[in-house]
């Protein structure tokens, strides 16, 4: 036992802030032991079960992680266990600071026999989710490009929110992660900067040899890569996504919705509900059949109830918006702010999209606390539904009206 656990002499001239530090090892009567730093902050297993990861967080995230496999690399220290568990990520700070905790325990438990239970969370499991194809077939070269591999499905799951290949059971999985096409973000995170993907790509090569050689090529690569401008919301904000909407209401008319109404272009009441104008309030309109005007850059409308009365409207003036509240430590402030009529606090930093494609409109839940439900229907996280005119959005207990200018309201009839 004490010859394998002779490779962590490595580990003891290691100082980084991205890897857990190993001080002492050795046997204890029937019991073998290895004293390292305490793992510092929450899992980023729990980050990404519980959390929206931004784009530009999930790059800084990824480029620690780089960082710390790079440190592990340069001496001689491959094969590492990448699985989200046994990373961790204290966030106590203004900025994130992630830590590898792999030790190497488990290539020791298999040297040493034992057996594994199959359960995700073992730490002797080999995860086919999390492991790149040499590992699951077997007799492969195994490198630092096996270990590139792995940060390439956590790069793919930071952004996303999920796992580029899952089957039915893990032989099914296996079989996903050693043929599978590599996913487009793009499909799941549609403002995903092509240069990103192209580095996916080539970290997620079914030939090792394709892959990056190690982990300093690929952060090199991700260095190089020139990002979109941040947004306030945090998301990329894609070159010509311009924020001036087009004539929504002509579109829905067109799909069945009749009913005229004179254009207002500078309607003063209508413009202080726009995002970053204020105040922030717009006048009831009691009509129950009514129309809300149109404007040139107001896509649709959230309009807020209060005692079954509409006290506030915010306008969507871009094709893709976050709705959450305003988080000044982290820097996070969405597209729509609902700080100021979340009385409760229920409304998650980054609560919810909606994106607005050609002439239909989806909303979908961010992973938020409270959840998001739209009329009965809870949202499924990062599942996107049609959301339509007159449709009630609950996020949280703050309940909001969606509406489309220049789309009429269903009249409600009286018997």
């Amino acid at each position: 036992v004490q010859q394998l656990l002779q490779p962590l002499e490595k580990r003891r001239s290691l100082h980084s802030q991205n890897v857990i530090g190993v001080y002492d090892w050795g046997i204890d009567g029937t019991h073998a032991y290895i004293a390292t730093d305490p793992p510092r902050g929450i899992t980023l297993r729990h980050v990404l079960d519980n959390e929206n990861i931004d784009g530009p967080r999930a790059l800084d995230l990824l480029r620690q992680m780089i960082q710390g496999v790079k440190v592990l690399h340069e001496q001689g220290i491959v094969g590492i266990d990448l699985r989200p568990q046994l990373i961790t990520v204290d966030s106590l700070t203004v900025t994130d600071r992630v830590q590898l905790d792999d030790v190497g325990l488990r290539s020791l438990l298999n040297a040493l026999g034992y057996i594994s239970s199959q359960r995700i969370d073992d730490i002797g499991f080999l995860d086919p989710r999390y492991s790149p194809p040499e590992y699951i077939v077997g007799g492969g070269p195994v490198g630092p490009w096996s270990d590139v591999y792995q940060l390439g499905l956590l790069l793919f799951e930071m952004v996303t929110g999920r796992l580029p290949f899952v089957g039915k059971n893990a032989a099914e999985t296996g079989v996903l992660q050693s043929t599978g096409a590599v996913p487009r973000m793009a499909q799941y995170k549609h403002d995903t900067p092509p240069a990103l993907q192209e580095m996916l790509d080539r970290a997620l090569a079914k030939n090792p040899y394709a892959r990056f050689a190690d982990a300093a090529s690929m952060l090199a690569a991700l260095e190089s890569i020139q990002l979109p401008r941040r947004s306030t919301s945090g998301e990329w904000r894609m070159m010509g996504d311009s924020p001036t909407g087009p004539d929504v209401g002509q579109a829905a008319r067109g799909a069945g919705t009749t009913g005229e109404m004179q254009r207002i272009e500078n309607d003063i009441a209508l413009s202080a509900t726009l995002i970053g104008n204020s105040p922030t309030a717009s006048p009831v309109l009691s009509d129950p059949a009514r129309t809300l005007p149109e404007t040139a850059n107001v896509y649709a409308y959230l309009c807020y109830e209060k005692s079954g009365a509409e006290t506030q409207c915010f306008a969507i003036t871009r094709k893709n918006v976050v709705v959450g509240r305003t988080d000044p430590k982290r820097g996070i402030s969405p597209d729509i702010d609902l700080t100021a009529i979340d009385q409760k606090m229920t409304v998650s930093r980054q609560h919810v999209r909606i994106r607005y494609e050609e002439t239909f409109f989806y909303i979908e839940d961010l992973k938020s606390r409270n959840k998001t439900r739209l009329g009965e229907l809870t949202l499924v996280p990062l599942k996107p539904e049609l959301l339509q005119h007159g449709d009630v959005v609950h996020c949280g207990s703050v309940r909001l009206v969606f509406r489309v200018p220049g789309v009429r309201d269903t009249p409600v009839y009286k018997i």
